[in-house]
């Protein structure tokens, strides 16, 4: 396995761990029947910073356009402000399913570039749509909650 190959393996790998720990946090938390506001919001931040290290790393290796890194931050600063109007985590209906289509994407391209190269090629650019697709309409959402938010702030 060359050099290149085990860094993508590391990737992969580190990227299943991090889905892996999400999805049993959830469960543990959903279990338990318990929330907390910071850990809601260290764990949306975590799970944007990794995306967003992703990203950026691709784009400046010319593996994916910048606007994919533009949606990610748009996305991240729109949830953002309509969580600091309402003074609480507000995660949309598609919003909440923003973070894990980014991590089904992203495992997708590495596992294909790693094990299946020639359908790399081919796969990256539909996942990155469809990736592209859910942070539109979250960030559509999103902006659809701020703009909601502010009228009723005015009206009162």
């Amino acid at each position: 396995m060359s050099e290149l190959q085990e860094k993508y393996v590391q990737s992969l790998l580190i990227i299943l761990l991090i889905s892996i720990s999400d999805i049993i946090d959830g469960m543990v938390a959903k279990q338990a029947e318990s929330s907390c506001k910071g850990g809601d919001i260290f764990d949306i931040v975590a799970d944007f910073m990794v995306v967003l290290s992703i990203f950026v790393l691709w784009y400046l290796k010319h593996t994916v356009s910048v606007y994919i890194v533009f949606l990610i931050l748009f996305s991240f600063i729109t949830f953002g402000y309509i969580s600091f109007l309402k003074k609480k985590v507000v995660k949309n209906k598609i919003g909440k399913y923003v973070g894990a289509v980014c991590f089904s994407g992203i495992t997708v391209i590495i596992f294909t570039r790693l094990y299946f190269k020639e359908i790399y090629v081919s796969l990256q650019n539909p996942v990155i749509i469809i990736i592209s697709i859910y942070l539109i309409i979250s960030i559509i959402e999103n902006i659809r909650s701020i703009i909601k938010e502010v009228r009723y702030e005015q009206k009162r």
